[in-house]
């Protein structure tokens, strides 16, 4: 029986196959005979709306970072002060993360074989764009860290520097949550917040935050 929401459209049905089969076996490992397989049907369905694996990676790739905006890009823009706004900006990123967790894990392990193979000029530029739009998604926790560091509630020597382990921290939880761990209600937020907490403890001033 397949994991898949066969009522959704054929193109995201089968982004979805593909995003669970490369978060399971690795991009490189995974074949287009394996992607139909889980969807329960013939590769042919799959190559009538993606040419190729890679193709399906860079919309599961784009996909990725849709969600991450979304959930984010709204409270960058808020009026808190800037620790309170980058807890909440880390917590909705977490937060994405986890349920998005097979579309991150496809991208972290694909955006990385990517970079070391050779790729048509078309999915150079593709990836590069790609690249560019997560800096700019950066770039919002990275501003929120200076202004931090402006009201004198975050500390970092050199903040594009720190902003990178405080990612590292957070982007952690795509390899080892467990949605089965889960116990009662609100168990899901309490994993969210420590995560949070710990990953903000090396910026946050004592006592500021």
């Amino acid at each position: 029986m397949t994991d898949i929401d066969l009522t959704a459209s054929p193109r995201d049905t089968i982004l979805e196959a593909a995003a669970r089969c490369f978060m399971d076996r690795g991009f490189n490992a995974t074949s287009i005979d394996d992607i139909a397989s889980r969807l329960g049907a013939t590769k042919g369905m799959v190559y009538h709306y993606f040419s190729s694996k890679a193709d399906l990676f860079f919309e599961i790739h784009q996909i990725g970072m849709d969600a991450l905006f979304k959930a984010v890009e709204p409270l960058a823009e808020g009026a808190d002060d800037a620790v309170s706004k980058l807890r909440a900006m880390s917590a909705a990123h977490v937060h994405s993360l986890i349920q998005t967790q097979h579309y991150q894990r496809a991208v972290a392990e694909g955006v990385q074989m990517h970079l070391r193979i050779s790729t048509t000029r078309a999915q150079r530029a593709q990836l590069t764009r790609l690249q560019n739009r997560r800096r700019r998604y950066e770039q919002m926790f990275l501003e929120v860290l200076e202004q931090g560091i402006g009201e004198g509630k975050l500390r970092a020597e050199q903040p594009r520097i720190a902003i990178k382990p405080l990612f590292g921290a957070l982007n952690s939880v795509i390899n080892w949550y467990q949605p089965r761990r889960e116990s009662g209600p609100g168990a899901r937020d309490e994993v969210v917040e420590e995560v949070v907490r710990v990953a903000l403890a090396g910026v946050v001033v004592p006592g500021k935050g």
